[in-house]
């Protein structure tokens, strides 16, 4: 039986601890409150009950049958500038100075995606060599081992942006172009140059979730023979030896996606060496942009929340390996944001890898923010009027 709780002032209110319901009451009438409470509770059960008996009445009113609400249905409040992201991709390119692209070796990128997209004339990658930006995306840090491709054994307990996304119920997948395993901490072997495959130890340096201990490990202890059951679901092959794109362009056409997805093509398509039959490996990644940009924009998962980037991890070293920490000494490389929530333009803000990811932790409202998240600005000028 619900129990009638007496105020602790003088003046208060009587609250029933079942219902949560209550009524203003003086000192005065507690004596007759207390001495009556039985019929005070059964009044308010008699109540309780009418108004469930006019809700099932209603209920029971033919009406037109509810659709699951899309992820855009409910406005959400945006966090330093940056909106509610609905499904997110993120694809990187390999090794590449800003200067270097050209509308001859990169059409689409500079014919299609610059004038469509946010483009951010003054981004910077965080360090080099490849790894270290690949961790930096998703940790805000690096570390010396991964400066030099470590792969595997730069392994780290460190808080990063697969770990936030699995905290907040958000689901997410890295799509590995013709990978050969689930969770491919071993991967790599030698890339003939027609076809699609990584080149030596690229899967294990270009795919971050096998470096953190609490994604690959079963219960956060790394493991390079026994690798989590998450692990396994999230971070697979994109496609087949033959047809590198199959798998996760069938999910695109189905609008079964993860809310978050990098995807990470093989050592030709990203751009990290020259391949037969192109022999231009920039050339090669914009072809890659060519064929995916448009699956992905066409996805019933894209919306009018969807966000595409694309950017390169690094530049072509041309400085030599950086201090560790360097927010911009991974040199100057493209960054460009495909949204319907982003205004098409040129920005020329300073940008960092930290503000990508301190944009997408803004994005899908994860908190705290990473490493050096916390020392940058999101890309928070390009969801309205270029001003730069």
């Amino acid at each position: 039986m619900s129990k009638l709780v007496r105020p602790l002032l003088g003046v208060g209110k009587v609250r029933d601890t079942a219902t949560g319901a209550g009524c203003a009451v003086t000192a005065r009438d507690w004596p007759f409150i207390a001495r009556s409470g039985v019929i005070l509770v059964r009044t308010r059960v008699a109540m309780v009950f009418l108004a469930v008996l006019a809700l099932a009445v209603g209920l029971s009113t033919p009406a037109a049958a509810a659709s699951p609400a899309p992820i855009s249905a409910a406005p959400a409040k945006m966090a330093e500038g940056v909106p509610a992201f609905g499904h997110v991709f993120l694809i990187i390119g390999e090794n590449t100075t800003y200067s270097h692209l050209t509308a001859v070796n990169a059409p689409y990128l500079l014919g299609t995606i610059r004038p469509s997209s946010a483009w951010l004339t003054s981004y910077y990658a965080a360090t080099h060599w490849s790894q270290a930006n690949y961790v930096a995306l998703v940790t805000g840090q690096f570390t010396g081992c991964e400066q030099k491709d470590g792969g595997t054994a730069c392994h780290q307990n460190v808080g990063n942006l697969f770990h936030q996304l699995d905290a907040a119920g958000l689901s997410w997948k890295v799509w590995l172009e013709a990978g050969t395993a689930k969770c491919d901490t071993g991967s790599g072997g030698t890339c003939t140059s027609n076809t699609p495959c990584p080149l030596t130890g690229f899967y294990t340096t270009g795919n971050p979730p096998i470096l953190f201990d609490d994604i690959e490990g079963p219960g956060g202890v790394w493991s390079p023979a026994t690798p989590s059951q998450e692990c396994l679901a999230n971070d697979i092959p994109a496609g087949t030896a033959t047809a590198g794109m199959a798998t996760f362009n069938a999910s695109l056409a189905a609008g079964q996606v993860a809310r978050f997805n990098m995807v990470i093509p093989n050592g030709c398509d990203d751009g990290e060496a020259n391949c037969k039959p192109v022999n231009n490996r920039y050339t090669q990644f914009d072809d890659f942009l060519a064929q995916e940009v448009p699956k992905i924009e066409a996805s019933p998962a894209f919306g009018s929340n969807g966000v595409i980037i694309v950017t390169y991890d690094e530049d072509e070293r041309a400085g030599g390996l950086a201090p560790k920490n360097g927010f911009g000494s991974g040199g100057h490389v493209v960054c460009a944001v495909i949204s319907p929530l982003a205004t098409a333009g040129s920005y020329g803000q300073t940008y960092y890898h930290y503000s990508l990811l301190r944009t997408i932790e803004d994005g899908f409202s994860l908190s705290p923010y990473l490493g050096n998240a916390n020392a940058v600005t999101p890309v928070n000028s390009i969801w309205g009027t270029p001003t730069g």
